[in-house]
């Protein structure tokens, strides 16, 4: 699904909230799917483009599905989700309990039936269910996600139309690399027309200031002086383990970092850690991932009065069964201890910037 259309151009920030949810969401979404297909599945960090629907249509070599996503309430429009035809037949055949080596076969013979399709819908209408609590988090519960029925595209086949492979118009297009072991996957790309994009993320007023008074008073004004992005040790983490060692080792893990820890036992008085101070995440580590450990991730959101405090939650030990109750109490992100400090320092920083 090759995509460098002359006009489509990778940007820095075209939509930086509207980015990170949509990263965040996919991170969940490869969380979630792992556990419903059984195999792991994993996305490369997401990068941002613009472009037109031509140019984006223009370069497309491969068949394909796009699959439309409405957006609905306060934030209305439709986006769309691209999956090469290939992939669709592997997460298909993989959530069916296809084997291998029939998989292989199908995808590399492009064999896709009615059975394939309803599956892989299903598992595009769980990449929703995951997308719909990380949207609603970060645009205060105004909007929800539906899923529209997937179209096929076969490029060179079918006609480029005004709706064809989706609406004329100019898009925020977000990539990311599906990866599973075994498997040579292609990428997802999430398009998100102009006007939804600018209606999520709005930019800022550039009218106020004239552009030359704009200039002459960054030229003037003092580095220092200068409005700084929102600083790290602002952020507060709260580590709740069992383990001293392990939480000396996730103490020393952030210590390289300019976030602030406190640490405490799970089994501690959480209350005095909400509303102050103000929390932006919690690491939470366990020997097991039973129903104890679940019931705090409960007891966090709720004390959290309806803030998305996100939680990491670190076992030794996990089963398929306990990756989807840690996920559905409430946790954002899984950890398989022992885990490295830059896998945690990762998997954090990327919550906090996702938040």
């Amino acid at each position: 699904m090759k995509v460098e259309g002359q006009q489509i151009r990778p940007v820095m920030e075209p939509y930086p909230k509207l980015q990170n949810i949509l990263e965040a969401s996919l991170r969940q979404a490869a969380l979630d799917g792992s556990m419903l297909l059984g195999h792991e599945l994993s996305l490369k960090e997401a990068e941002g483009a613009i472009g037109t629907k031509q140019d984006y249509a223009a370069g497309m070599e491969n068949a394909s599905f796009v699959v439309g996503v409405k957006s609905q309430e306060e934030y209305d429009g439709t986006f769309y989700m691209v999956f090469s035809l290939r992939d669709a037949i592997v997460l298909g055949s993989l959530l069916l309990g296809v084997p291998l080596a029939r998989v292989s076969e199908k995808k590399k013979l492009a064999i896709i039936d009615s059975d394939d399709v309803d599956a892989f819908s299903e598992f595009t209408n769980q990449v929703i269910g995951s997308f719909n609590p990380v949207f609603k988090a970060n645009l205060a519960g105004k909007i929800h996600l539906k899923l529209l029925d997937p179209k096929k595209f076969i490029p060179g086949s079918d006609a480029i139309t005004p709706d064809m492979p989706l609406p004329d118009g100019d898009y925020f297009i977000c990539r990311s690399q599906l990866e599973m072991p075994e498997q040579e996957l292609d990428r997802i790309d999430i398009l998100v027309p102009a006007p939804l994009a600018s209606l999520i993320d709005p930019p800022e007023d550039a009218e106020a200031v004239p552009a030359e008074a704009t200039s002459a008073a960054e030229e003037e004004e003092p580095v220092e002086a200068r409005p700084a992005c929102p600083a790290t040790e602002e952020r507060t983490v709260l580590i709740l383990e069992e383990n001293s060692a392990d939480r000396e080792f996730f103490q020393e893990a952030l210590s390289t970092t300019e976030i602030k820890t406190i640490a405490a036992d799970p089994g501690a008085d959480l209350s005095g850690f909400f509303p102050e101070p103000p929390l932006n995440a919690v690491i939470l580590g366990v020997n097991e991932a039973d129903d104890h450990e679940f019931s705090i991730c409960v007891k966090i959101r709720t004390m959290s009065a309806g803030e998305s405090v996100p939680v990491i939650m670190c076992a030794r030990e996990w089963t398929r069964t306990g990756v989807l109750k840690a996920l559905k109490y409430g946790a954002k992100e899984i950890i398989m201890k022992p885990c490295t400090p830059d896998e945690l320092r990762g998997k954090l920083l990327k919550l906090l910037e996702a938040a």
